[in-house]
């Protein structure tokens, strides 16, 4: 047997060797993610690289995360947080009214 033949089978049982591990490896987590989809949390397993798909199949985009800071429009926080980002839909950019604050699911904290 020469030495490439004999890395070709080395190789060939690293390769079945790593599969092994791997499917024990995605049983136990697979078991771990129904336990705590049964407890009422949802979680899934993808592997690196797969994109974040809705219901729909369309793509998630993440979403930047807000300061906890007043919004530079408004000059107030609210519950959840909103920023300037939140105005983009306004012409002519004011603070929200009661009634928009309403509208879009936020509560005045200050």
């Amino acid at each position: 047997m020469s030495v490439l033949e004999k890395l070709r089978a080395l190789d060939e049982q690293r390769a079945m060797l790593l599969e092994g591990a791997k499917s024990e490896a995605l049983k136990k987590a697979n078991d771990a993610i129904d336990e705590l989809n049964e407890l009422g949390f949802q979680y899934h397993l993808g592997e690196s690289g797969e994109s974040t798909k809705s219901a729909t199949g369309r793509k998630v985009q993440s979403k930047r995360q807000q300061k906890d800071m007043p919004c530079p429009i408004c000059n107030f926080k609210t519950a959840p947080l909103h920023d300037g980002r939140a105005h983009r839909s306004q012409k002519k950019k004011a603070p929200f009214t009661t009634a928009e604050l309403t509208e879009k699911g936020l509560t005045k904290l200050e």
